[in-house]
Formats: structure tokens, C-alpha cells, sequence
């Protein structure tokens, strides 16, 4: 059992990083993208790249309660999706917020900026992708490990976390700002550049959040019951 267990974490734990790779891009790419090619303006001002940052923890503020309170409810209906769905739902939002790029794409102006929607309704659909995933991760290392590893356990699961912040930025140097030959790149072309490494990453992340969920029964199965 214990064995099946801990092989089911590791697969989270891989899931976890592919979630938190992409997620991170808030911190890179997508505050250059925002710098770069984003309008920004707001009634004669212009906000500043770096506050696009604000959308995610104001999302977390006016979601989180509410997200708290339809767990309950849910659990109460024996509704509640298991964990292994839970992962796939993040996912899936997750890259459906990128995929928001390619929408955006379509109302670039002449200076090849688009609206601040664009980053609005993506840090919404991350920000909801990270309330199902988030909160359960700490709770799920501790009843899926035995007492005798979960501290290491728990140590494998913060590991995850450094591993997908290098592999987050290696995924932001994809959206380098300059071409092959070094040359800087016109906002056009960043433009391009820039919804073309973020719709990659938004199909990838819904053809593995598919993929979660075709694993559900299999994944729940190694768990043993835990939820």
C-alpha cells in the first residue's frame, strides 16, 4: 500500500512541477510581455509592468474564501473532486489562461499592444488554477508518505518547487526579446513571438490536464482512499 502511495506522490510531485514552471512566468516572461506588449493604460495612466503583478494575490483575496467555502459545500454533497482531478482542473485553467493570449492576439493595435484584459482574465484563470491545486499539496504529502518518511517527503515536495522555478526560467528565455542573430526584434514580431510560447504552453498544459484526468482512476487507485 505504502508503496503505491509514495509512487502516486511522485507523480504529483512531476505534476507539480509542470504547474509551478508555467505558473512562474508571472514573475518573467509575463511581466516583460506586459512591458512590451501590453496597453496599459488606464483613463490617461499608464500602470507600470511590474504592478500587473497585483491581479494574482487580488484574485486570491476575492476568491480564496470562496473557493474555502465550496470545498465544504462539495464535500458535504459528496461532490468534492479527488485530488488527482483537482491537479488536472488547475492544469487546465492554468493553460487556458495562456491560450487568453491568442484572443488578445486578435485586438492588437497598430503598435502591436494588447488590451489589459489580456492579462486580467489570465491571471484570473491562473489564480483559480492555483486555488484547486495549491492548498492541497501540503496536506496530500502528509497522508500520502509514512510517518517514518514524511519529512523527506515533504522535502521532495519543496524540491519540486526549485525545480520548477529553473525550469520556469528556461522557459522565459524562449520569449527572449531578441532574434536568433541577437538583433533586437520589433514589437510585431515580439508580439508573435510571445503568444506563440504561451499558446505552446496552454496546449500543453490542457493535453496534460486531459491526461490526469483519463489517469483518474489508476491515480485514485494507488492512493489507497486517501482524499
Amino acid at each position: 500500500m505504502w508503496r503505491d502511495r509514495m509512487i502516486a506522490l511522485v507523480i504529483f510531485m512531476v505534476i507539480n512541477i509542470v504547474f509551478w514552471a508555467c505558473f512562474e512566468q508571472a514573475g518573467t516572461s509575463l511581466t516583460l510581455f506586459a512591458d512590451r506588449n501590453v496597453s496599459r493604460e488606464i483613463f490617461g495612466w499608464t500602470m507600470p509592468a511590474s504592478m500587473t503583478q497585483f491581479f494574482n494575490p487580488a484574485f486570491i483575496i476575492i476568491f480564496g474564501s470562496i473557493f474555502s467555502v465550496m470545498w465544504v459545500k462539495l464535500d458535504q454533497l459528496g461532490k468534492n473532486p479527488s485530488i488527482p482531478m483537482k491537479f488536472a482542473l488547475g492544469i487546465l485553467q492554468l493553460g487556458a489562461g495562456f491560450l487568453i493570449t491568442l484572443v488578445g492576439l486578435q485586438f492588437a493595435n497598430e503598435e502591436a499592444m494588447v488590451p489589459l484584459l489580456t492579462l486580467v482574465f489570465l491571471y484570473l484563470l491562473h489564480t483559480t488554477g492555483e486555488l484547486f491545486l495549491s492548498p492541497i499539496g501540503l496536506s496530500m504529502v502528509t497522508k500520502l508518505s509514512p510517518k517514518s518518511m514524511a519529512g523527506t517527503a515533504m522535502g521532495g515536495w519543496f524540491l519540486s518547487f526549485a525545480i520548477a522555478n529553473y525550469a520556469g526560467g528556461l522557459i522565459a528565455s524562449l520569449t527572449g526579446g531578441h532574434g536568433d542573430s541577437g538583433e533586437e526584434v520589433t514589437a510585431a514580431a515580439g508580439l508573435v513571438k510571445y503568444t506563440d510560447v504561451f499558446a505552446t504552453i496552454g496546449w500543453t498544459c490542457v493535453g496534460i490536464a486531459v491526461l490526469i484526468a483519463l489517469l483518474n482512476k489508476p491515480l485514485n487507485k494507488l492512493m489507497h482512499g486517501v482524499k
